[in-house]
């Protein structure tokens, strides 16, 4: 008799764990379901992964700006003042497209945008220069961007000292001096750049950090309007559908969470993989599978995130304007344009609150650096550490408002009885 009770024990809880896995199917094909027939949530997951990434390597596809407008105000008309800006003309970084006859014209050139600099060469340049005296030379930058500030700046050093070195090799030539000794004389050292990382410019620095910002932020967003919609079309503001086969905690967020991953798969593969191979942005991970494998953390922990903060939502339009308010503070504490060395103690601890700051710097290092997944280790454990903490959060989160459902349901029914009984007792006294 009590074999037979342990069977029957063995049996229905075999029976139950076979309907919590239909039932979570039946969740991920639901969940799909509502997915790709939202247009919003198919504009978020599919249109904006598709083509944001297209936008930003193609607005930075020329890596670096070159041949900036400038004009020149030549008041020296000596062979040295147009020596210097033939020079000048023949950096990449600017190119000189006006020679002004007065400051008042190249003003007025700038003024109109048709040129981003002007460099105004002194009456008494050659006189300053061939008198051993020294000279100087005024540059007006256009600061309204700092690419033609940089590029300005870049070329006049450069030209300045070039000519400095030239004219002072000469002028030991001319004293007896070889030109070798000459050239080793002022210039004691010659030093020779070799880029290690980045060597093309600012798509191998800029775009990284952004697709893996796009993915976090996107998945966020499309979670935060399902379940905005959902709670929107209940009567009580209900996280989930009146249906049997939500009853399980885990087996609905299991079920979320599947759903958005597998919509997610071909996405990761074309926004981290496909995109950098088209636009030639470096790819020096030693495996796409590796670079999937250390992924794979970063989107559950989005998605966990996502789940998270969707709970506060009760509209769907309430995602929108959330996520894209934290998308700027997420990109600035992500490194990309305050160096995370540079950062105050609590703004980078603050930062690994988001998984993309680990997936960031850990895809840069993997497709620019070459690192392999040993040498990532921290930021793929603190990737799983994130996944585990946020389905924690996620489950309170998901337990808190599936509780305040029981409790409200608990009351109607309670309700209905007492209702029932009153009736019942009408009608027995009649």
């Amino acid at each position: 008799m009590k074999d037979n009770l342990n069977f029957n024990k063995i049996k229905d809880a075999l029976e139950e764990n076979r309907m919590a896995w239909l039932d979570m199917f039946y969740i991920i094909r639901k969940e799909l379901y509502n997915i790709f027939t939202d247009a919003g949530v198919i504009i978020i997951f599919a249109v904006a992964t598709l083509v944001y990434p297209l936008v930003v390597c193609f607005i930075y596809h020329d890596e670096l700006l070159r041949e900036s407008p400038i004009a020149v105000v030549d008041n020296s008309h000596s062979s040295l003042s147009r020596k210097y800006i033939r020079m000048i003309d023949a950096t990449p970084e600017v190119n000189v497209l006006y020679e002004c006859s007065s400051m008042q014209e190249a003003k007025d050139l700038q003024k109109h945008g048709k040129v981003h600099g002007i460099i105004n060469i002194p009456r008494s340049f050659s006189k300053d220069i061939n008198t051993g005296r020294q000279t100087h030379i005024n540059v007006f930058n256009d600061v309204s961007s700092f690419f033609w500030y940089r590029n300005l700046s870049v070329a006049t050093s450069y030209v300045s000292r070039t000519m400095g070195y030239e004219i002072e090799a000469k002028g030991l030539i001319a004293k007896g001096a070889t030109y070798d000794d000459a050239v080793r004389s002022v210039r004691k050292f010659i030093p020779q750049e070799q880029v290690l990382y980045n060597p093309g410019g600012y798509p191998s620095f800029i775009v990284p950090i952004v697709l893996i910002i796009l993915i976090q932020q996107t998945i966020m967003m499309g979670i935060g309007m399902i379940a905005g919609k959902t709670t929107e079309r209940s009567k009580w503001r209900e996280l989930t559908p009146n249906n049997v086969h939500y009853q399980g905690l885990f087996r609905v967020i299991f079920g979320r969470a599947l759903a958005v991953f597998i919509t997610y798969i071909p996405i990761t593969i074309y926004v981290l993989i496909i995109i950098p191979h088209i636009f030639n942005i470096p790819q020096l991970m030693h495996s796409p599978l590796e670079l999937l494998w250390f992924i794979l953390p970063f989107i559950f922990a989005s998605i966990f995130l996502g789940m998270t903060i969707s709970t506060f939502f009760y509209h769907r339009e309430n995602a929108i304007p959330v996520y894209i308010f934290m998308s700027i503070p997420i990109l600035l504490l992500s490194g990309f344009s305050w160096p995370r060395e540079a950062m105050p103690d609590f703004w980078r601890m603050f930062s690994y609150a988001f998984p993309s700051t680990l997936a960031a710097n850990g895809y840069i290092r993997m497709n620019t650096m070459g690192a392999s997944l040993f040498e990532i280790s921290q930021e793929h454990f603190g990737l799983w550490v994130q996944v585990a903490l946020y389905f924690t959060t996620t489950f309170f989160a998901y337990r808190r408002r599936l509780t305040r459902k029981a409790r409200r349901d608990a009351r109607i029914q309670r309700r209905r009885k007492r209702k029932q009984l009153g009736v019942a007792q009408v009608n027995s006294n009649q």
